[in-house]
Parts: structure tokens; sequence; C-alpha cells
């Protein structure tokens, strides 16, 4: 397959992706009015003032199963893996964890499940995609560009399945950090679908580059950006549908999942989630400052504060796509310790303005 030939296929698959998950949600919303499991405002921190369904997850979740049972399909009467890179148990695996991720995600919305038991979920999702082969096996040393591989020590329990320490732990922690970044931003419209078709596009472009070249991943990529694009329609201010828990952990599922298995690597996808990673961070260890509990939720998260300091909310969800868009363009263009460099950057400037935007709320209060 050359470069054009895999820019056509990339670019069918993105928009039936897209055309799926549009069509999709007119079912998935229906489903969940039926169902009642809708958002209602109950609080400060919910911007709505209407309920909206939730759910919205179940479409883009079928979207990419059906994305994904083409290649199985074909490896299942061929006998052999389909493509290169990412092993017939991999594309299993992934596919487990967002049926996995799915249903968690609409059990929580229908009984609203404590903290601990909708962690289970994840925690599952990511346990089931490590034992099918996908990991980060090697971190690359800033500094001389060489390579440090982390399979120190690997347990095959049966069959082709594998753990390996230190790096199956270290792909734990990423998933995770992955998924809770998606699903703790979930609460501006379109925000999360928009970030998502993104971090999607940028593995795309990189994988279809020549110095990467990676079939597999351009294609992978293509469903998850069409998937989520195909939604925005119906997420957008103000929204029709929101994407529930399932939506947004499979968000980060898939960008995580991403990251490892092409040449975009963690640095990339870190880059597009780099502020809303850094806003989970500063606001838990406000909570933990405080002596609040850590794992409830509040306005206490930067694009709230961004809406309470005055800015409209679609302003607000187009500067952060710019943001996130811009950092990982930029990111694609650096080098290891360049791209770290960036991360912690857009750390900082995530602090920056929240202080600045504390500082705008208490002015508008006192002003009131």
């Amino acid at each position: 397959m050359d470069q054009r030939s895999l820019l056509i296929i990339s670019a069918c698959v993105l928009a039936s992706a897209a055309l799926l998950s549009f069509i999709l949600s007119f079912f998935s919303r229906r489903w969940a009015v039926q169902s009642q499991v809708m958002d209602i405002p109950k609080s400060s921190r919910k911007i709505h003032k209407e309920p909206v369904p939730l759910w919205g997850g179940l479409g883009i979740a079928l979207t990419l199963l059906i994305a994904l049972s083409l290649p199985i399909f074909q490896m299942l009467i061929n006998g052999q893996v389909l493509i290169t890179k990412i092993t017939f148990w991999q594309i299993i695996g992934f596919a487990m964890g967002i049926i996995i991720l799915c249903i968690g995600g609409m059990l929580d919305d229908k009984y609203e499940l404590k903290a601990w038991k909708s962690l289970i979920f994840p925690i599952l999702a990511c346990l089931v995609v490590i034992l099918t082969g996908t990991s980060i096996v090697h971190v690359t040393n800033p500094g001389t560009s060489a390579a440090y591989f982390l399979n120190w020590w690997t347990w095959r329990p049966f069959g082709s399945l594998s753990f390996s320490f230190p790096s199956d732990l270290l792909t734990l922690v990423w998933m995770l950090v992955a998924i809770f970044a998606t699903k703790i931003s979930d609460g501006l419209d379109g925000l999360v679908s928009g970030i998502t078709f993104i971090g999607a596009a940028l593995v795309g472009v990189l994988s279809v580059m020549k110095t990467y070249f990676q079939p597999e991943s351009a294609i992978l990529a293509a469903a998850v950006g069409g998937a989520y694009l195909g939604f925005l329609p119906k997420n957008m201010h103000p929204a029709k549908q929101f994407l529930g828990e399932s939506g947004a952990t499979i968000a980060g599922f898939c960008l995580g999942f991403l990251a490892i298995v092409s040449s975009a690597k963690i640095a990339i996808a870190l880059a597009v989630l780099a502020i809303p990673v850094a806003d989970v961070a500063f606001v838990f260890l406000r909570r933990i400052y405080n002596r609040k509990p850590w794992y409830k939720g509040d306005d206490t998260h930067l694009h709230f504060r961004l809406l309470a300091a005055g800015i409209p909310h679609r302003t607000v969800v187009l500067l952060l796509w710019i943001v996130s868009a811009s950092a990982g363009i930029i990111a694609l263009t650096l080098q290891t310790r360049g791209k770290i460099f960036l991360v912690v950057t857009l750390a900082l400037l995530t602090l920056l303005v929240s202080w600045l935007t504390d500082r705008m709320i208490k002015r508008r209060q006192s002003n009131v």
C-alpha cells in the first residue's frame, strides 16, 4: 500500500465512521430518553438548564466495533495477522476494552454507581488490553535518544497472553491517566469529542508520513476520529445529547491505545491531553489541601472557571481545541527533550491561566 492509497482509504474510513456514528446517535438518544437516562441539572456544576439524554457513547462504541470487525473478520478467514504491527490479539483486546467501558459507562449513567464501582470498568478494560499484548515496551532517554526496554520480567498465564514488569504497570498508569483526563474534562458541550478527533487526526497524520508509515494505525485513527466527529453535531453547545460515562472514558481509552500502538508515542497524545491532565492533577491537589474528597466532582476545573470568568461557552471550547491541536502539531516536530519541555510548559500555562481566572472571577463578584 502506497501513501496515496492509504490517504484515500483513511479518508473513506473517516467519512464512513462519521456518518455511521451520526446515524446511530439518533437511536442512542431515543433509547436514552425512553429509558429515562437523562443528565438532570441538580448542582451548580451543571451548566445546562434542561435534562439532556446520556448514552452518547453507545453509538460511538458500536461504530468502532463495526469498524474493527472488518479486519478481525478477514484475519479469521485468512488465519493470519492482517496488519503488520498490530496483532490480532491486540485488536481483540481493544474491542473488548471498548465493550467493557461501554457497559460500565451505561450502567453508571443509569444507576449513578459509587466511585469505587465505576473505577472497576476502566481498570478491567486496561488489563484486557495489556494481557492481549499492548504495552509500553521502552522509553527514550531525552539526552541520548537511547531506548530503555522495560520488559524486565514476563509472566505468561496461558497461551499468547502475558504480563511484563514494569512495562505493563506503566501502561496501566498511562491508560488510566488518558481515560480519566477525558472523563473529567467532559464538562463542556463538545469539548471531549473535539479533543478526541484532534488527537486521532494527529495520530493519523503521523502514521501516513513516509518516515513512520503505519497503515494499520492510520486506519484505526481514522475510525476513532470519525466516530467522535460524527457525534459532534449532537454534542455541540447547546448539546442535544451527552457522551455520558461510556463516551468520555472510551475517548481517553482510544487515544491511549493509539499512542502506544502507533509511532505517535505517548508524548504526542500527552501534548494533546496536557491541559486536561494538568487541570485534573491541580484540582485533585487542591481538594486534598482543602481536605475535601478528591473523587467528588465540583466546578473548580479550568473549563468551569473560564465560564465563570465570563467567557462564552463556545469560545472556551474553541480555545481549548486550538491549544490542544497546536500542542499536538508542535509535538510532531520535536524530539523527545522538546516534547517533555512542551508538556511541562503546558502544565505551567494551565496553572497560570487557572490563577488568572480566579482573579477575574473575584473581580466580577466584587463588582456585582
